[in-house]
């Protein structure tokens, strides 16, 4: 398979900046090809397609891309799930950035497109807060959610030039672009659909490269995400892509970015600052050492819960939760059960090592002593669904 970004390739080109200066980092070799797609049984669990991941970062600007990505092998259909709205924790801050949203920009009545808009969560907000009209775009999109009103629409397929004489005042894209293995192309495309429409805002959200890197966030590494963007790269995108980017900002405590962005028109205005964060190529030079004291610390804490027989569930089934059991090979006779508050994800099992994933009202049936959390964030929210359940149990923070 040839790639843009190959280390075997005369001239590996940066798909953001075009730059031949990528530098290899990290890999590992087989992971779960989608950590958000789960499988009925525990046998098509354990065969779920794997792939390797090989990161490479440019050092022009910053972006870091899998040279290994096969885009061949992730087709997005209704069984990818990876919704994050049934925690509270998150409620809560897409809510506040709707309401900034539609406060800020003046979107009462407006009308808003999401491309990829999963089960239409975030576009449920918008019409509810602001009386938004919302056409989303998804090929994942199944119908199961009835949170959305007669203001959204939902279109199970891509968002394209095609679309481009649908109304839009807002076009918003969270947690996309990221999976896109040409990310300026898609982009161009989307400034091509918005055309002369200069007073249109355009937002992304992506996962944050940088707090990946430094806050070791192991467990975010996954095939699904072929690029990983830091607001250098983010902003030089967008900047290629025709659009006059208006902000970049981390939000959701550092671990996304997101970018408010313009159509512009004609070139943009000479740049003479150095736009390359000069700590990305330290930090991405030093994950590999630092994933494996990561992981080999998570390998001894598993061997002694094991040696101790302690009954141990893992709390959290989306990307987090499969990379941690997959990088460390854990069976389910070390970490039981995987938990998890979307209820679409329960009766399923987790690719690559089979735990079932059950909802949390079943702990008390059996109750657990050691409770591993993938996500810091949702820490406090956890233990209080525990201790609402009557679960007395250790709680560990991956």
């Amino acid at each position: 398979m040839e790639s843009r970004w190959s280390s075997t390739a005369v001239a590996a080109v940066c798909p953001v900046c075009g730059h031949d200066a990528d530098e290899p980092f990290f890999e590992t070799e087989r992971v779960p090809v989608f950590c958000n797609v789960l499988w009925p049984t525990r046998e098509a669990a354990l065969a779920a397609p794997c792939a390797p991941i090989r990161l490479a970062f440019c050092r022009e600007c910053g972006l870091i891309c899998n040279e290994a990505f096969d885009p061949a092998l992730a087709e997005y259909s209704p069984a990818y799930e990876n919704s994050l709205h049934f925690s509270p924790r998150f409620q809560q801050y897409a809510m506040e950035l709707a309401r900034r949203l539609i406060d800020r920009h003046k979107l009462n009545g407006k009308n808003v497109v999401e491309i990829g808009c999963g089960q239409g969560d975030f576009l449920a907000l918008l019409a509810e807060y602001g009386a938004c009209r919302c056409t989303g775009f998804d090929p994942s999109f199944d119908g199961s959610n009835g949170a959305y009103n007669e203001n959204v629409t939902i279109r199970r397929e891509y968002y394209g030039e095609q679309h481009a004489a649908l109304p839009a005042d807002l076009i918003c894209c969270r947690h996309v672009l990221e999976h896109i293995p040409d990310p300026l192309a898609f982009l161009q495309g989307v400034r091509r659909a918005i055309g002369e429409r200069s007073g249109l805002l355009v937002l992304f959200e992506v996962p944050n490269a940088i707090f990946t890197l430094r806050d070791m966030a192991v467990w975010d590494i996954i095939y699904e995400h072929c690029s990983y963007f830091t607001s250098v790269s983010l902003g030089e995108l967008f900047v290629r892509a025709g659009f006059e980017p208006l902000t970049v900002r981390e939000e959701y405590e550092g671990q996304f970015l997101v970018i408010e962005a313009r159509a512009r028109r004609g070139e943009p205005e000479p740049d003479d600052e150095v736009k390359f964060l000069p700590d990305v190529a330290t930090l991405c030079r030093n994950f590999s050492a630092a994933y494996r004291r990561k992981a080999g610390f998570w390998a001894d804490q598993l061997a002694g819960l094991r040696a101790g027989k302690s009954r141990t569930v893992l709390w959290g089934a989306g990307s987090k939760g499969v990379t941690f059991l997959n990088a460390l090979h854990v069976s389910p006779d070390v970490v039981e059960a995987v938990v998890d508050i979307n209820p679409r994800k329960n009766g399923r099992f987790i690719p690559g090592t089979g735990q079932e994933v059950i909802g949390a009202e079943f702990l008390p049936l059996n109750p657990p002593e050691t409770v591993i959390v993938m996500n810091p964030i949702y820490e406090s929210e956890i233990k209080t669904t525990l201790a609402n359940l009557g679960v007395k149990a250790d709680v560990l923070t991956a």
